[in-house]
């Protein structure tokens, strides 16, 4: 694989991993809150303004995870034009070296078949 399909891999594992643990969190406070729920038994609950920090967190967490996938797939793209930009110019002089190489030959095999048509009808 090459560097930006590795790091396109990367971001996109690191970002499922924090989903995955941040749903196991989330499953785990749902599950602690509710066996606070036995009889007789008050539920508490969580501190209103630690909640909205926690959540605004989580999601500059998930935010900055999709910032850099982005820049990586930015980057991934412009790497490709890049790659194909150099490929195709290279392909370009190529293209014209052998042509102009396979005019050269054309032009001296006709002016040899010339010549020799020339000295066939002179000689006759």
């Amino acid at each position: 694989m090459t560097a930006s399909t590795e790091q396109f891999v990367d971001i996109a594992k690191r970002s499922q991993d924090l989903v995955t643990e941040s749903v196991r969190s989330w499953t785990d406070t749902v599950q602690g809150f509710a066996q606070q729920f036995g009889p007789g038994n008050r539920p508490q609950l969580p501190d209103a303004g630690v909640t909205v920090d926690r959540v605004f967190d989580f999601y500059e967490q998930v935010l900055g995870q999709q910032r850099e996938f982005a820049k990586t797939v930015v980057g991934a793209g412009a790497s490709v034009v890049d790659q194909f930009t150099e490929q195709a110019t290279k392909a370009a002089e190529a293209v014209t070296e052998n042509a102009s190489h396979n005019a050269e030959k054309t032009s001296e095999s006709a002016q040899k078949a010339a010549r020799t048509t020339a000295a066939r009808s002179t000689g006759k």
